[in-house]
């Protein structure tokens, strides 16, 4: 592909990302005013108001949008980082819990609060495009269809998280630094972006594992121990390390090395149980995590055992493949298996370390930048999928997750607006699953009302956020 198509769709993305920012802003402000509120979204939702009085009450209520201010800005999970950004940890044990990076970064930077999230989002389109670039084969996808499958990435419903004080857009930012220091061939750029990616959350044994179980994976294949331990060491060092500046932060601090772990059992309740049940603390947050469950992680542990069985079958090879050779091809391949078992890792957290509470599945896979590395991996492969096989399991996917939404009967069961995060996604797969049967026309009307549906759920969700309501992350 030639530098000015490649500097053209660059361009493209760039103005997507700022277009569809402020889109979405100017949706907010219009659904702040009374006139336009009452004659559209009120007539097929509601909002939210927690009692003044009993915190422990919410209300729904036929009230437009929040305004935004430095104090509702900062609810949930961005409260805490905006606590640890104004105190460090020195006000409240539980903050240990949250990785510091983040905040102190906030801090450095002296970036209001009702700015933060613009930073984010930037951070995040800036992430995506690199994912895009990369992760979208450009042998098998033409350039519409490329732009198509970013514009329906960067508007799905998860991407609200990315317009908070939250740490995901940090945590795919540093991740995607990553890769594109592995695309140059430049591994001290890998090195310093994992070390940063492990002291933005605290996902380093999920993240830790997965590199071992791909290299163990690939061990069998290229059967060469010596360059398997020194592939897993080069991974996994940079991991370590960042979380161990992390503890040793905490260490100066506390006076404990382990008070991650102290934080995490006195006040998230986060141990080991079989779940007997389950549990949402979000209507919103239910059907995004129901379609998560059966078309991410179902989906992607078929394709995973599709892959070792091939890896399994195939003869020894005499190369050493290697992600920091500068392996394209690899690099690709294996980041996507990777991706696969980071998924896998978090859904069974949620199940045996929550008690089967879902609430924040969704946001751990799909605003990770693990998922975008699926989505644009796997959408250049789609081809290789037989329609029928693809009809037949998107039916078969979309019965048992509409199954599930409707059995919970304390959540909910009667399908209604609260449940537009589950068909939306599942109109964003099945729009991605047959981009290559439209023509031109159709694709982007498609993609036209794709995007308006999208923001305005985005929307919503982030005016859910604002109200202090029961959060869907």
């Amino acid at each position: 592909m030639s530098e000015k198509i490649v500097s053209q769709e660059l361009l493209i993305k760039i103005s997507l990302v700022i277009i569809l920012f402020m889109g979405t802003f100017l949706v907010f402000k219009m659904l702040q005013k009374p006139k336009i509120y009452n004659s559209t979204l009120s007539k097929i939702s509601h909002n939210y108001s927690r009692d003044v009085v009993n915190k422990n009450i919410v209300w729904k209520v036929k009230e437009p949008y929040y305004y935004r201010d430095t104090h509702n800005t900062c609810r949930w999970d961005g409260s805490i980082y905006n606590e640890i950004r104004e105190n460090y940890y020195n006000n409240g044990d539980h903050k240990y819990a949250f990785f510091p990076l983040f905040p102190l970064l906030w801090k450095i930077s002296h970036i209001s609060v009702l700015y933060i999230g613009l930073i984010n989002y930037l951070l995040f389109g800036i992430s995506v495009i690199i994912f895009s670039m990369f992760f979208l084969d450009t042998a098998r996808t033409g350039i519409l269809e490329r732009i198509c499958v970013f514009t329906a990435a960067i508007v799905l419903p998860q991407v609200v998280v990315y317009y908070l004080p939250y740490a995901e857009a940090l945590f795919t930012f540093t991740f995607a630094l990553a890769i594109y220091g592995l695309i140059k061939n430049k591994y001290w750029l890998f090195f310093i972006a994992i070390l940063l990616f492990a002291m933005t959350r605290p996902t380093f044994l999920i993240i830790g594992l997965s590199f071992v179980i791909i290299d163990v994976v690939y061990l069998i294949k290229h059967r060469n121990i010596g360059h398997f331990i020194k592939e897993l060491s080069l991974k996994l060092l940079p991991l370590l390390l960042g979380t161990c500046i992390v503890f040793i932060m905490y260490y100066f601090n506390s006076g404990s090395l382990t008070k991650y772990f102290e934080s995490v059992n006195q006040f998230w309740s986060m141990s080991f149980r079989i779940p007997d049940r389950i549990a949402d603390w979000s209507i919103e947050g239910f059907g995004m995590n129901v379609f998560t469950i059966f078309f991410i992680v179902i989906t992607s542990l078929i394709l995973f055992l599709n892959n070792f069985l091939k890896i399994i079958r195939s003869d020894k090879t005499e190369g050493q493949p290697s992600i920091f050779k500068g392996d394209t091809n690899f690099i690709k391949e294996y980041f996507f298996n990777n991706a696969i078992i980071y998924f896998w890792g978090v859904f069974i957290f949620v199940v045996f370390y929550q008690d089967c509470t879902l609430n924040g599945l969704s946001r751990y896979i799909i605003a990770s930048p693990y998922f975008f590395i699926f989505l644009f991996y796997f959408y250049a492969n789609l081809k290789e999928i037989k329609l029928n096989k693809l009809i037949i399991g998107s039916v078969v996917l979309t019965a048992a997750g509409l199954f599930m939404l409707t059995s919970q009967f304390k959540l909910e069961p009667k399908l209604n607006f609260s449940d537009s995060g589950f068909f939306l996604l599942l109109f964003t797969f099945l729009y991605l699953s047959s981009l290559r049967y439209m023509n031109t026309v159709f694709k982007i009307a498609c993609l036209l009302i794709l995007v308006l549906l999208n923001v305005i759920w985005i929307t919503y969700l982030y005016n859910i956020y604002l109200c202090n309501a029961c959060i869907f992350t």
